[in-house]
């Protein structure tokens, strides 16, 4: 029997199986795509009252972008791109250092930006287009889980699930996909667990910022002596963002808690920078009303121990279980598409068995999997020591010629590797993992 076409039901019971999903950012929405393929009635919850489509420039690489095709949203996200030529290294004079263009080749040896940049809103756009009309699917915003029990020990034991204005349902799968600050992720371990959070060192500021004639639609980084660097994007002609990165000053940053204090945080920090256009932009910060969508937070990794994914019925994905960082490289919005689909699929899996031997379902089998599964290419592509994170930010002026000068001298070697023919092109990317719905490259 084709997967795809099994009615997700529970042994003897009529109602189909009932999946909760806390968040509508990716991982969620993503995972609900694929519960809905075997019949699912999957609820997703979100705690702001829209979808929250802000954020910086997410990128998909590898089995993110075998996945994206499998859900059929491979054009919009194209047609959703980032212009970036690519990345270029800035002296403080706006003086280019380095230029690492994008590759769509397959035969660049490095290429910071990657073949499907889209900005995060787009994305998430994109997904709750995709799923928000499908059968057995349904999005219920501002409100959130206040509070969940489960059954212990019953193959048709339930999550009892309390929600914010105090509605109370019950549901045999709650997936966490609520981000690296998961409230479901605090539920589930409870007070007494240990923080999963991994400092990298950086506090990181992004914002977005009026364009003006001249700015490029170049990935510029300019480094500024202290551990400090100013960074921009672009995705559209009237807009620039604004990346404000700094290894020091943790304090005051930490400190502020409104929006005005963040604000005046971060001037103080970059006042006086010797840095390319650093007085432009903290004006803007101050004045522009674009900049009202400040994000500032210390950058870190989530990471459970084995086993830590999730606790009988209730499973975390995406940021709440494996965040790689913020510049992982592409890897935590893949990872996140790679975790809805494993997950999902694992619950398939399960449900096929059940059918075959009845009674044989279970939750905790499918969690278990997913992560074995998963966890590997999370482990590959999260190791992030403190001393990257030193090289990347120098205190010192030679710190910073040293990597124009490494830079420099790899985008010069780099040129014939990536305009010649000195590389076979990419093989077409194939799934890597069980093709659980049928629904592989070339089906």
């Amino acid at each position: 029997m084709n997967t795809s076409q099994i009615a997700c039901r529970l042994p003897g019971v009529v109602a189909p199986l009932k999946v909760l999903i806390a968040g509508a950012g990716i991982g969620g929405p993503a995972a609900a795509f694929w519960l809905s393929r075997i019949g699912c009635d999957v609820t997703i919850v979100e705690r702001s009252p829209k979808l929250r489509a802000t954020g910086q420039q997410v990128d998909l690489t590898g089995q993110g972008i075998v996945i994206m095709r499998m859900m059929g949203i491979e054009d919009a996200l194209r047609a959703a791109r980032c212009p970036e030529p690519g990345m270029r290294f800035l002296d403080h004079r706006g003086t280019s250092k380095a230029f690492f263009p994008v590759d769509t080749s397959g035969k660049a040896l490095y290429s910071p930006t990657h073949e499907v940049e889209v900005m995060r809103g787009d994305l998430v756009h994109i997904l709750y287009e995709a799923t928000k009309d499908l059968q057995g699917v349904k999005y219920i915003f501002d409100s959130h889980i206040k509070h969940f029990t489960q059954d212990e020990g019953s193959p048709a034991g339930k999550v009892h699930v309390t929600f914010s204005d105090n509605r109370q349902d019950d549901y045999d799968i709650l997936i966490g996909a609520d981000g690296i600050g998961s409230a479901t992720r605090k539920l589930m371990q409870g007070p007494s667990s240990p923080d999963p959070h991994r400092d990298l060192g950086v506090h990181m500021a992004f914002f977005t910022a009026p364009s003006r004639e001249g700015d490029t639609y170049d990935w510029t980084v300019c480094h500024i002596p202290g551990g400090k660097a100013i960074m921009t994007r672009k995705d559209r002609p009237e807009n620039i963002r604004v990346y404000l990165a700094t290894r020091v000053g943790f304090a005051a940053l930490d400190a502020a808690t409104t929006l005005a204090e963040q604000k005046a945080a971060l001037a103080e920090q970059f006042k006086g920078a010797e840095g390319w256009q650093v007085e432009r932009f903290l004006r803007d910060l101050e004045k522009s009303s674009e900049a009202e969508d400040l994000y500032c937070q210390r950058m870190s990794q989530i990471r459970l121990p084995e086993g830590a994914w999730s606790r009988g019925r209730v499973v975390l994905l995406g940021d709440a279980a494996y965040c790689p960082g913020a510049i992982g490289g592409g890897v935590g919005t893949t990872a996140a598409l790679i975790g809805a689909y494993v997950l999902a699929g694992e619950v398939a899996k399960q449900w096929k068995n059940n059918e075959q031997s009845p009674g044989a379902f279970s939750v905790e089998e499918a969690t278990k999997e997913y992560e074995r599964i998963v966890r590997p290419f999370i482990t590959g592509n999260s190791d992030m020591s403190s001393w990257m994170v030193r090289l990347w930010l120098p205190e010192t002026r030679f710190g910073i010629w040293v990597i124009h000068a490494i830079a420099g001298l790899a985008a010069g070697l780099r040129i014939d590797k990536f305009m010649g023919n000195s590389r076979t092109p990419k093989e077409p990317l194939k799934l890597e993992y069980p093709d659980y719905f049928e629904s592989g490259p070339g089906r």
